[in-house]
Formats: structure tokens, sequence, C-alpha cells
């Protein structure tokens, strides 16, 4: 894309072609092939940060770095992170990149140009043959992914046997979902109560379950005598539960050899594992009591995140494994119990939140609400008295919590 110093003449040019600006797009990755040469003009070299557009594994993939490379390490980068195609774009002081809730980084606040990214779907699934809907897998084997209905199209991937599985569109015996192609021979109809586990607080739990045969998905059966409670102990912003998700269904969690079955945040749940088998999160060995006969469920404490939502969230959770299981509310148990970590931390850190989150867990301030306490634990959060007010409603305080609160109040009626 060529234009001129007044932009008002924006145009798809060859270069060069004299404009005054452009952005130049240069093949890097083509059909999974990093490019011995890559092609593109003088101006475009040198080691700077730099943006990139592509795919891999069959969806779109997009890198915004503020580390500088050269066309040719970049390259190298995309390469080796498993791009099967990757097209370099501009770069310098006009990189940047903001999310939705404007985290991210500006290179030159003076140069930021809006700008849209337009994709082409190679494959078109209007005129399939029928909708889609929630699926199981149900090859012992697991599922190939391809990048087109058909063995003819290179594999992209796999499911593993009982991953529940949204196809977008069938054609021909084979679904689209957001990873590729699957062949529908392999699939069953989720029914009604299958569609993914709902607490009673109304949260629906996501199923990512990690691919059969990984390092960190142990296999073996679970009993299901126990749940562990952990905290994940990662406080980056954005490390939520979905997050997790994928650390875990990556190299790298594969190489930490770390597992686990549920993880909780302020506002999901994702399942790695399904509860009957083992995992590795209590630090007991393979065999030992925490991996081999409880479930564990990690606990976001993420920046940004609410904590007090994720730790009723988790409550909650807790409460329908017990009613599945016939766990009893004593083998709800903390991470320590098994290894002697100091896990979950911030919980063991504060009096009287380990047994606020049992209480939690036994139905006690979730189900059985008290409005009169709840309309004044709204009012004094209304009035700047308290802080957190779900912690009052579910009677999570302290003898200093009181003290303060008493000192607050004192305050507040002598202004």
């Amino acid at each position: 894309m060529a234009w001129s110093a007044d932009a008002q003449d924006y145009a798809m040019e060859r270069l060069p072609c004299g404009a005054d600006n452009y952005v130049e797009c240069v093949a890097l990755v083509v059909e999974g092939e990093p490019l011995a040469a890559p092609h593109y003009q003088p101006d475009m070299g040198g080691r700077r940060p730099r943006q990139a557009i592509g795919t891999k594994e069959g969806r779109f993939a997009y890198l915004v770095t503020q580390t500088p490379y050269t066309p040719e390490e970049l390259r190298d980068v995309l390469a080796a992170a498993g791009w099967d195609s990757a097209v370099m774009l501009d770069g310098g002081g006009s990189v940047c990149y903001r999310d939705r809730a404007g985290n991210g980084f500006t290179c030159d606040a003076d140069r930021v140009i809006p700008y849209y990214l337009v994709v082409h779907l190679e494959a078109d699934v209007s005129d399939s043959d029928t909708t889609g809907g929630q699926y199981v897998v149900t090859a012992q084997s697991g599922l190939n992914i391809r990048k087109g209905p058909g063995t003819s199209f290179d594999k992209l991937g796999g499911y593993s046997c009982g991953a529940v599985v949204a196809v977008q569109a069938v054609r021909d015996g084979w679904g689209q979902t957001d990873r590729g192609w699957v062949s529908m021979d392999y699939l069953r109809p989720v029914e009604a109560a299958e569609e993914g586990l709902v607490t009673d607080t109304g949260l629906r739990i996501i199923q990512a379950f990690l691919p059969s045969g990984a390092d960190n998905r142990p296999g073996g059966s679970n009993p299901d005598t126990y749940i562990t409670i952990h905290e994940t102990g990662n406080f980056a912003r954005g490390a939520d539960a979905a997050a997790h998700a994928v650390y875990l269904d990556s190299d790298a969690g594969e190489r930490a050899m770390v597992s686990w079955h549920y993880t909780v945040d302020d506002h999901s749940i994702y399942q790695h594992l399904p509860d009957n088998e083992r995992a590795y999160h209590a630090g007991d060995g393979g065999s030992g009591p925490g991996n081999a006969t409880s479930i564990g469920i990690e606990i976001c404490v993420d920046a940004g995140g609410d904590f007090e939502q994720a730790r009723a969230n988790a409550a909650a959770l807790v409460r329908l494994l017990m009613e599945r299981h016939g766990i009893p509310l004593e083998r709800v148990v903390q991470h320590n119990r098994w290894n002697g970590k100091d896990c979950p931390k911030t919980i063991r850190a504060t009096a009287g939140a380990w047994e606020a989150f049992l209480a939690l867990c036994g139905g006690q301030g979730s189900q059985d609400t008290d409005p009169e306490l709840e309309a004044a634990v709204d009012a004094l959060a209304a009035a700047g008295i308290i802080d957190s007010p779900e912690r009052w409603k579910a009677l999570d305080f302290t003898a200093n919590s009181v003290r303060l609160l008493l000192i607050k109040m004192g305050r507040y009626v002598t202004q």
C-alpha cells in the first residue's frame, strides 16, 4: 500500500513506485518453509520492532514485537514457532499494539496509524450441507484435524478422545471447527445433559482437555477421593483461566510436567482433564495420594482480576464436584496437605480465609443468602466505608476487620 505525503491517494502499488510513503508486505514463510532470501526494499532492512501476519495450524496469526529483528531473524523466529505462512508488515517506530482494555505498547506515539487487517477465507462454508453443534470425540486414539474437508489435506493437530468439539458447519461428512476440519465419523452429538457442566451459580465449565499421550497427561485411574485447592501464583495481568489452558497445552507446559483438572478465574472455569484421570499437581510423586486420588483446582490470582469472585467461583465448582462424586467437605484440602508447599498462598496468609472458603463450599453465604445482611453491606460499600463487599456477605472477616469497620463508621457518623 502506497500513498503521498497528503494521504489523499492510497493505492496498492508494486515497489519501488516513487510514493512518499508505503507499507511493504514481505513474504517470510510459504507453505511451512522459510524463504532463503526474502525480497524487500533497502529501507525495510536492519534491526527494528516488527509486525507479521500469517497462519499457524489453520488459524490466523498476528505478531507484534518490541524486540528488534532483521527480516531474516523474524523469518527464523516465525518458522521455529511453526507458522505455516508469514508476511512481514511495516516496522520501526510505527509498530504499536493495544487490546480492547488498552493494554499494550507504542514504539512512537506520534506515528500511530490505525488500519484494518482483511483476511480472505479460502474455504466458503456458506453452502455447507448442515449447520453444526456440539459433538464428543469417540475415537480412542483421538481425532485428526485437517486443513480442509478430506484426508488429502494436511494435518494440523488433533482432538483427544472425549473432547467436546464445536462444529460450525458440515460438508461431505466433514465438520469445520475453529481449528480446522474433522471427520464426522468419529463424533457423536452431545446430549442435552452433557452440554458442559454448569455450577449452581450459572457458570458453564469450558472443556479444553490436554491431548492424549501428552507428557503432562499421565492417564491412570483417579477415584476422586479428595479435592485439592491451589492458587496459580501467577500475578501477571491477563493470567486468567484461558491463559493457563493455553499454557498447559503448550510445549512449555508439557516440558514442565505439570497438570491439573480445573482453572478458575473471576469469570470462567476451564477443565483440562477428566475428573477420573490422575494429574501432576500435588507434588507428591506420580502415584502419591494427592496426584492419584484428588481433583486439582487452581484459582487465578492475576493482576486486575477479582480474586474474591474467583474464590467464589471455585467454591461453586467444589460444590458441583462434591455432589457428582460424593466427596465430603472434610476431604476438600489444601495443596499444603500433600507436600507441605505454602499453597494456596493468599488464602493461607489471610486469617479465617480457609474456613470461610470451606463455608462457601458447604453452601453457606452462597445459596443460603441473607437479604438484610446483603442490603447493609451494599449500603456500607456505597458509602465508601468497606471494601470487598462479597467477603463481608460471605462472613469472611477477622476481628481486625471489624475493628477497622467500627473506626470508619465512627468517623462517618461524626462528620
